[in-house]
């Protein structure tokens, strides 16, 4: 078998195993119902049906499991990588499995099925599959650090745009990219046995046998790379373009009709109406608890900065929020008192405004958690783009096209860009492309899965300062 086989075999054995951990997850759903203490807690009061029943029930529930696996995605070549990602596909496929099942034996009526059992086997399914997955990927992981099944790919792409997409792709090798080369397009090199120059990109796709060419350029470049991908037609490679999202001014297009004429609808997002209620249930929910857990640490924080340096806790600071109204920020006070005597600026990497104690906040981001305090008052959100100052979004609107749509949804204590590595001084114009991405695909089940990340790098965020 070669190594490239292998990326076609895997979803085999994914099928396989999950087939095998859903039986076992089955059996132990009915020994906890039938023969555990549970059984002592809730009495059985129809007698103990017989094991083969729910051991050819679990046919059925596999088979539902396996179908609506394959259409979410579990099992193609695109599917989740990320650890996180595979929980929330698997959360939505167990229960839209079980959903299913329980249905089915309400209106099957030969014989009666214990609803409590498929309570059970909603989390016994969920916990040993995801346990399951968790081991596969690592053994996924393992094989594509050796080059098993990853695809031998060249990033081709600006500092910015190809540069971030290289850094995130190397550390992430269970993603099943294999790069050999980033060719930057001012000549700057990444990996070893450099071409500077693009037109060399057809020998180093031959000489390399490489499998994907990833472009991350700016739109003056595509008619360049539209060349290139005639040039390498005969080469049996495939190319996957990331447009520049600003230049194309990148919005979620809709489809709308006025007076039965077809418009395409820019700039819509989907935190209109319910889903802005529902948004705001669970700031308000999270928000509240998370005020009444964390107040013992507040006032811990709060001591520490009073004595460490002159001034109060607290900090207030004017910033934007949706649809441009301004509001005050609250933050824990990181920087002496008379940090911005000479103008405001953003911070840096060694800005000596900071206190002692600041710079641990601000590298735990321990500094941003009274903004809970907006996120309960409704200035901000748990998840959005960051707020930013009026002063600096003045100058950003005049820079970057397309910004201020960032401000049709509330400011986040966290963020989609924050969470993959863009804060502090990185690139705004990067930052503002995954800000656009959130306020155009946001739901719900995004905003868990970015405050699930932010929790998860909360110590290792290397622009914390």
């Amino acid at each position: 078998m070669s190594k490239r086989d292998f990326i076609y075999l895997f979803p085999l054995i994914l099928v396989l195993c999950d087939a095998a951990v859903i039986f076992w997850a089955c059996s132990i759903a009915y020994w906890l119902r039938f023969h555990s203490f549970i059984a002592e807690i809730i009495p059985i009061t129809k007698g103990i049906p017989p094991y083969s029943l729910y051991m050819y029930s679990s046919l059925f529930v596999v088979a539902v499991f396996l179908l609506i696996g394959n259409i979410l995605g579990l099992y193609s070549r695109s599917r989740p990588k990320l650890i996180l990602d595979q929980f929330y596909v698997l959360f939505k496929v167990v229960t839209l499995t079980l959903f299913i099942t329980g249905a089915f034996t309400f209106f099957y009526r030969e014989t009666t099925y214990s609803r409590l059992t498929l309570v059970l086997l909603w989390f016994t399914c969920l916990g040993l599959v995801y346990m399951e997955r968790i081991i596969l990927t690592k053994l996924e992981t393992f094989l594509m650090k050796k080059g098993i099944g990853a695809k031998r790919t060249i990033i081709v792409g600006s500092r910015e745009m190809g540069g971030n997409l290289y850094d995130r792709l190397s550390g992430q090798p269970q993603m099943g990219y294999q790069i050999v080369k980033f060719i930057c397009v001012n000549g700057e090199e990444k990996a070893s046995n450099g071409w500077e120059n693009l037109d060399y990109l057809p020998k180093i796709i031959e000489k390399e046998r490489i499998d994907l060419v990833l472009v991350a350029l700016p739109l003056a470049y595509h008619q360049k790379i539209s060349e290139i991908i005639l040039d390498c037609d005969h080469l049996n490679v495939e190319f996957q373009i990331a447009p520049d999202l600003l230049e194309l001014m990148a919005v979620k297009a809709q489809i709308v009709s006025v007076d039965r004429t077809p418009f395409i609808s820019l700039g819509r997002t989907p935190l209109e109406g319910w889903n802005r209620f529902v948004k705001r249930t669970f700031d308000l929910i999270c928000s509240s608890l998370g005020l009444l857990i964390l107040s013992p640490i507040f006032l811990i924080i709060s001591l520490i900065i009073r004595v460490n340096s002159p001034g109060p806790a607290f900090y207030r600071q004017e910033r934007l929020g949706r649809d441009g109204k301004k509001f005050l920020m609250i933050k824990f006070r990181s920087m002496y008192i008379d940090s911005e005597k000479d103008g405001p600026k953003n911070t840096s990497r060694q800005d000596p405004r900071r206190t002692k104690v600041g710079v641990i906040l601000r590298r735990l981001s321990l500094d941003e958690l009274p903004q809970l305090l907006n996120v309960f008052k409704g200035e901000m959100s748990l998840v959005g783009p960051r707020p930013e100052r009026p002063i600096f979004v003045d100058k950003f609107r005049e820079d970057i096209p397309r910004y201020f749509m960032r401000h049709k949804v509330k400011s986040g204590i966290t963020g989609w860009a924050q969470v993959n590595g863009l804060r502090g001084d990185t690139s705004l114009e990067e930052r503002t492309k995954y800000d656009l991405f959130y306020v155009e695909n946001w739901s719900l089940g995004f905003d868990i899965k970015i405050i699930l990340l932010t929790l998860r790098t909360l110590f290792r965020q290397k622009n914390a300062y």
